[in-house]
């Protein structure tokens, strides 16, 4: 039991928990998808809490989110459909096509540009591939194309919460030194 309920664990979730409720309640009154800023919270856990891998993370994300943007909004439209027509199966070429030239400049630009060609910037990519169809957002907000919504959410709200992990970080590891 003392692996699960320790000072550490509990201190930690007294002080997370809230963050996310708040994180989520916010999300939801401004009628956003809260999904971005969640997803960097994660991305900044499985980055094993690295402070150093934050811009990676936020500026990795932004990219990716760009990238959908670009494949729906310039890509698709402007390049692709003209070219080769717009049925069912030619669009599902282009969309892999697509996806193929993304994924080779992740692996070709890591070494040189590691903020924003790295894992999280495909990570960010696929979960937006998922919502582009299904996420709303406030009326006001609705002449944006949605990735770059999810893109200023990402740089702020992930910023944000990813912030406020390492803040929680800091408060439990000075408490539990005392």
């Amino acid at each position: 039991m003392e692996k699960i309920f320790n000072r550490r664990n509990m201190l930690t979730c007294a002080l997370l928990l809230p963050l996310i409720a708040i994180a989520e309640g916010l999300l939801f009154f401004l009628k956003l998808p809260a999904w971005p800023v969640m997803l960097s919270m994660v991305a900044f856990f499985l980055a094993e809490q690295e402070r150093e891998k934050i811009s990676h993370i936020v500026l990795g994300a932004a990219l990716g989110e760009l990238s959908i943007f670009i494949l729906y909004f310039i890509f698709l439209p402007l390049v692709w459909r003209p070219l080769f027509g717009s049925a069912g199966t030619t669009s599902f070429i282009g969309v892999i096509l697509y996806v193929l030239i993304f994924v080779g400049l992740i692996v070709l630009l890591l070494g040189v540009l590691p903020k924003f060609f790295n894992s999280f910037a495909f990570l960010f990519f696929l979960a937006g591939t998922l919502g582009i169809k299904s996420d709303t957002v406030p009326e006001f907000l609705a002449i944006l194309p949605t990735p770059i919504i999810w893109m200023a959410e990402t740089l702020a709200g992930g910023t944000l919460i990813i912030l406020g992990c390492v803040g929680i970080g800091t408060t439990v590891k000075r408490a539990l030194s005392k």
